[in-house]
């Protein structure tokens, strides 16, 4: 029974995972209605300079995941108080880093000193949340995760809409974000102080400077979300800055074609604790692989039907006639993110598996896609077809390295049984 529950919750995740897309949009949209034009273009740029530095929360996120993953049940934190001794450091950090560099960012973003500074205490929150997280993700408590981000959108809508009659200003949006982080950090609190006392265990970091492995597994992390960053974001600025009139157009087809990233990156949430804590188990990682390429086949028949029947029926139903010439950009939108979501899979199971040539693949990765981008840009439809290709090749690379890989692994083990 209990482990019928545990797969129900399993389930369950990415579902309400991928809902919560839905609540943070709606938040979007009522900031757009309450604020003037002015001070909603102010919030998209603090929103947007969030979104860009939550990638260090992220990164604490997936390396608590992962060593708590590899550690014994009940054992808690690898590196006992290490971990969240750095993560405050990191958040107190950033905090004065982003309060150095306010002059900068003021005069850039051309927003005033009391909603910067409370983004400042928000982006800072969000680091020391997302330890919390990761220990939920690493021990597998999906369901309290749910709760957690779920929280959080509950928290800042219920301030948002509270400030609304009085009439909302910036400071007061920023602090209604604030006010969400807040109350998920209480309910990280309360469901994973336990893990902030406990011992060492399995996985424990045995090394005379504990900080030292943790960094790196940290540096390792941060730089896989840096790059998953520039990728989801690349094409709209390419688009923007060499085909500009088709802007508006290619942007409504982006948020379509993203959906298959969105939803294969719930299920990747959901198998981090498993690939962490099989990291040299090679028939453990073998069924992981081949569950999750059932998966992504399930997900390229969806792919196709959304972008051959669904999405266009919705196009002027949502956005309006205006807009029903993204159509023809959602077929090959929708290939590019299956790939993507094929290539972010692999990058994972390098993060977690300990691998670092992941990193080789990214930049060569990188540095294609925007040669590509210089060379073919006539269209919105050659930048994706070039996004085509390149995401093809490295899913095509990773997949053979994945066979390699598991080729040497199982060579080893023989070795090393013949040897004993």
């Amino acid at each position: 029974m209990s482990g019928m529950l545990r797969q129900w919750r399993v389930l369950v995740f990415p579902f309400f995972n991928v809902l919560l897309n839905g609540f943070n949009f709606f938040f979007h949209i009522s900031a757009s209605w309450y604020l003037t034009e002015q001070q909603y273009g102010q919030a998209n740029a603090l929103l947007a300079l969030f979104a860009l530095l939550s990638v260090l929360g992220l990164s604490v996120q997936l390396m608590a995941a992962k060593l708590v993953s590899q550690n014994k049940p009940g054992a808690g934190l690898p590196g006992g108080a290490f971990l969240p001794s750095l993560t405050a450091l990191l958040a107190a950090g950033t905090f004065v880093a982003l309060a150095v560099l306010h002059p900068l960012l003021g005069h850039a973003l051309a927003v005033g000193r009391g909603p910067l500074f409370l983004l400042y205490a928000v982006v800072s929150l969000h680091i020391i949340v997302s330890l919390f997280r990761g220990i939920m993700q690493g021990k597998e408590r999906l369901q309290a995760l749910n709760i957690n981000f779920y929280l959080e959108a509950a928290g800042k809508l219920a301030v948002f809409f509270s400030f609304v009659p009085h009439g909302l200003q910036l400071w007061q949006l920023m602090l209604a974000l604030g006010a969400g982080m807040l109350l998920s950090l209480a309910h990280g609190l309360v469901m994973e102080w336990g893990s902030l006392r406990g011992g060492q265990g399995q996985a424990a970091l045995k090394h005379d400077r504990p900080w030292k492995p943790l960094s790196r597994e940290w540096g390792n992390t941060l730089l896989m979300n840096v790059f998953v960053l520039f990728f989801t974001s690349v094409d709209m600025l390419a688009v923007q800055h060499y085909a500009a009139e088709d802007a508006g157009i290619y942007a409504i087809a982006l948020k379509y074609s993203q959906l298959v990233y969105f939803v294969s990156f719930s299920v990747i949430a959901v198998l981090i604790p498993k690939i962490g804590a099989q990291a040299g188990n090679l028939p453990a990682l073998r069924t992981i692989l081949l569950w999750f390429g059932g998966f992504m086949a399930v997900c390229a028949g969806m792919v196709y039907a959304g972008a051959a029947w669904l999405f266009p029926l919705s196009l002027p139903l949502l956005f309006g006639p205006a807009y029903v010439e993204a159509a023809r950009y959602l077929p090959l939108g929708g290939a590019v993110y299956w790939l993507f979501s094929v290539v972010l899979f692999f990058v994972h199971v390098h993060v977690l598996t300990g691998r670092r040539r992941f990193m080789l693949w990214m930049a060569a990765g990188a540095a294609a896609l925007v040669l590509s981008f210089g060379l073919w840009h006539r269209t919105p439809d050659e930048l994706l077809l070039a996004q085509v290709v390149i995401y093809g090749l490295f899913a095509a690379g990773f997949i053979t390295d994945a066979v390699i890989g598991f080729r040497r692994i199982k060579e080893r083990a023989l070795y090393e049984n013949i040897a004993r």
